[in-house]
């Protein structure tokens, strides 16, 4: 999922941020920053989880992209993050609102929440982590396969031949074929079988 997407988002939906919503790998650069200005949103690629595959034969397999959206709020009023954590439940309304549901790409369904943590308190800082993920499929057309067929000879017709076993036929020797075509056609890829 392209985490720009999901930043821009946030940046239109949760006015609270007022704009202060960015990108980072992990926590720990964030948590190193701790001159920025409050409330702010981060968010960061979290593990993507697939499933077993659907299909024996051809690429089927169900996949959730996860994200998470690391807020920092001021907790300098209140060292026990009491006061703090409140404003921690106001912007997870916001998020929801902002995120739950909606398809950041057409490959995707729609986003959804998959729980929350406190990271980190300190005397100046709250850091809590919002958990999101939305689910799509890995398809034929992501894999090796789609490659595979594309580079296949074109299929222009078909030849058949049938060879019917009459038990009853006294020039059988033994049961089985007995070596003559009593069917045979060619078709072409778009032609009708006789």
């Amino acid at each position: 999922m392209q985490l720009e997407i999901v930043i821009q988002a946030l940046r239109e939906r949760c006015p609270s941020f007022a704009n202060r919503v960015g990108g980072a790998a992990e926590f720990k650069q964030l948590e190193e920053s701790t001159s920025l200005p409050v409330p702010s949103a981060f968010v960061i690629p979290l593990d993507d989880n697939p499933k077993e595959s659907m299909s024996k034969n051809s690429v089927h397999q169900p996949l959730t992209d996860s994200f998470a959206v690391i807020v920092a709020v001021d907790n300098t009023v209140d060292e026990r993050g009491q006061a703090a954590f409140h404003s921690v439940r106001d912007l997870r309304r916001e998020l929801w609102a902002g995120l739950l549901g909606w398809k950041p790409d057409p490959d995707y369904d729609g986003i959804n929440y998959e729980g929350g943590t406190l990271l980190k308190m300190s005397r100046a800082r709250l850091w809590y982590q919002f958990e999101f993920g939305a689910d799509m499929e890995i398809g034929p057309e992501d894999g090796w396969q789609d490659i595979e067929l594309a580079g296949l000879p074109h299929f222009d017709q078909v030849s058949f031949r049938s060879d019917f076993i009459d038990p009853a036929d006294p020039n059988l020797q033994s049961p089985g074929p007995d070596g003559r075509d009593e069917l045979q056609f060619t078709a072409p890829k778009t032609g009708v079988l006789p």
